[in-house]
Formats: C-alpha cells, sequence, structure tokens
C-alpha cells in the first residue's frame, strides 16, 4: 500500500514537471513568433521613417514579456531609447516612467 502511494506520488510529480516544461516551450515559441511579426512588421523603422498600421497593430498586441528578455546589453546598446519610446507611445501603447526592458530601465519626463 505505502509502495503504491509512493509510486502515485511520483508519478503525480513529473506530470506536473513535464506540463510545466511543456508551457514553457509552448510560450517559447510563442514568443518567438511574436519577436519575429513584430520585427518583419516594423523594419521600416531602421531608416526612422514612420511606422506603418501593421508595425503600430504589432507594438500594441505583442507582449511585453515575450520582448524585453530578448533585449540583451548587446541590442540595448544598438537602441535609441528616446525614439524606440516615441514610436511606441506614437502607435498607442503606454509606456510608464521607470520602465525596465532588457538591461535598459527607460527614464521619461
Amino acid at each position: 500500500m505505502e509502495e503504491s502511494r509512493a509510486m502515485l506520488k511520483s508519478l503525480i510529480l513529473l506530470m506536473m514537471i513535464s506540463s510545466f516544461c511543456l508551457e514553457l516551450t509552448v510560450a517559447e515559441t510563442y514568443c518567438h513568433a511574436q519577436r519575429r511579426l513584430l520585427i518583419d512588421a516594423c523594419k521600416i523603422l531602421i531608416f526612422r521613417q514612420a511606422p506603418p498600421a501593421e508595425c503600430c497593430r504589432r507594438i500594441r498586441t505583442t507582449p511585453a514579456w515575450c520582448v524585453c528578455p530578448s533585449v540583451t546589453p548587446q541590442r540595448a546598446a544598438l537602441i535609441d531609447v528616446n525614439y524606440a519610446v516615441g514610436v511606441i507611445r506614437q502607435c498607442g501603447r503606454y509606456v510608464a516612467r521607470g520602465t525596465k526592458c532588457g538591461s535598459k530601465c527607460i527614464y521619461i519626463n
């Protein structure tokens, strides 16, 4: 009887761990797709042109928790934060003062 309970507990624990790992994999896949859509829609911003409607839609709908972890110090060094925040706000997404995204902390007046 005790052996059966221990086996059942082990099986439940294994199922919980497997479920958690699967959720992480699904989230990573989802975020990768969201970042790719955002990049594809907003490539024109490299030339500092006005963001197209699809870019703004992606900026408004892409979760920050998908984008911010990919902002490494190396990538952050390439970003003009004031320009990026201006575009994000122009597209209708609120950026709070002191927002932290990746290795950059955005301080906006």
